[in-house]
């Protein structure tokens, strides 16, 4: 039998044993699969990434150009705590890769997120009285924002300096560009498991595994739209976010978009997508709009998100171990005391990153490397505990 833990050291939370093998299989080569991939090769391991497509970065990874950018809440917490620590890191990680030699197709123009609307607008009134330091976010006013976007706008809008659109294929390609890495293309991995040691991080099909079965992971299908830059829109200098986002003069044209269809697990490129993410833009940016002719699809995905909308991150859970160890948590007995958890021999997950891959599963490929290897974690245990996989378990066995 385990060492008892007390109840308020969360004992379900606790730690795996760091990995004693320095090989790994990654299942997956979107951006969360290429990013555990590099951070692992960057520690010595020999990373085998599998890809069932002919190229890495094809489904929701394949978009042409994605914005990078921190999101923030009115309030700070450990949510925006994460991801203000995960943008710092994304764009800290960019840099070194292209001082390094690799050619990354993006631009840090800046993004513009417009107070498109009342709560919005609230929140960024919110964040202005907090006084952040202005070279991480300013809260412009209609005109400040116009001047900052290179277009008239009607409202005003938090802006991020150091944000900017990325293509994800080029990122991916730059991450796996390690001699630790072998990447095996028009290869699927379901079961059984490929190796000793194994990551998930296959995006829609993150659930697909019996290991993985009890995570309450949600399709969401979505689709972006292209448009040639015109006279009058060639002028954007920055990303703009509103329900939606565009990209400015991206090789020609602006990206942009992107629906959103909850519960949809197959993605196909629809005209009628397009037709909703050009209303979305006449709403929200309407002279912008009227000077733009020619729309086509440009990318559709399935992303996986969760119902708290964090990823999930770390060792997966012995299930069975879970639900019979800690079924008093019911009871809310502070005193009682549980065993530490026991997870699933060598398996561990990077998924659920909804549309925030870009920015978030860098410095989760840290903290999953980390956890690993038997390293100091690179966050605090409380972002840790609200990215650890066992969250839902635990959340359903307390409430009976």
């Amino acid at each position: 039998m385990p060492d008892l833990i007390p109840a308020p050291q969360m004992p379900w939370f606790a730690r795996p044993a760091a990995e004693t093998s320095r090989r790994a299989t990654v299942v997956g080569g979107g951006v969360a699969g290429c990013q555990i991939a590099r951070s692992l090769a960057e520690r010595g391991w020999q990373i085998t990434l599998l890809e069932r497509h002919a190229r890495i970065a094809t489904e929701a990874s394949g978009n042409r150009a994605g914005v990078l950018t921190p999101k923030m809440t009115a309030e700070p917490g450990w949510g925006e705590t994460f991801y203000r620590q995960a943008f710092s890191y994304a764009v800290q990680q960019i840099t070194q890769l292209e001082a390094a030699g690799h050619r990354i197709d993006w631009q840090q123009c800046g993004a513009l997120q417009l107070a498109h609307e009342p709560r919005e607008a609230a929140r960024q009134q919110a964040l202005r009285e907090r006084g952040l330091p202005n070279d991480f976010i300013q809260i412009l006013d209609a005109q400040e924002a116009s001047a900052v976007a290179g277009i008239p706008l009607t409202t005003g809008a938090s802006y991020f300096p150091q944000a900017g659109w990325l293509n994800p294929a080029s990122f991916c390609a730059a991450l796996v560009a390690h001699d630790n890495i072998e990447v095996r293309t028009e290869t699927a991995a379901f079961q059984p498991i490929p190796s000793e040691v194994t990551v998930i991080a296959s995006g829609r099909e993150a659930d697909q595994w019996a290991q993985t079965a009890f995570l309450p992971f949600m399709p969401v299908a979505g689709q972006t739209s292209r448009v040639p830059v015109s006279a009058y829109s060639a002028r954007l200098k920055t990303t703009l976010g509103h329900e939606g986002y565009m990209t400015p003069n991206v090789g020609g044209q602006h990206i942009f978009g992107a629906t959103f269809a909850r519960n949809v697990r197959e993605a196909v490129l629809d005209e009628s997508a397009n037709i909703t993410n050009f209303q979305q833009m006449q709403h929200y940016l309407p002279e912008l709009a009227g000077s733009l002719d020619g729309v086509e699809s440009a990318h559709a995905a399935v992303r996986m998100t969760t119902p708290d909308r964090y990823p999930v991150v770390g060792a997966l859970p012995d299930v069975a171990f879970f639900q019979q160890a800690y079924a008093d948590l019911r009871y809310g007995n502070a005193r009682q005391k549980y065993p530490p958890a026991q997870y699933q021999p060598g398996l561990f997950i990077s998924a659920g990153y909804g549309s925030r891959g870009l920015a978030t599963s860098g410095l989760c490929a840290e903290l999953l490397a980390a956890l690993m290897t038997g390293e100091p974690l690179p966050v605090q245990d409380t972002l840790y505990h609200n990215l650890h996989p066992a969250r839902f378990l635990v959340r359903q066995l307390k409430r009976g």
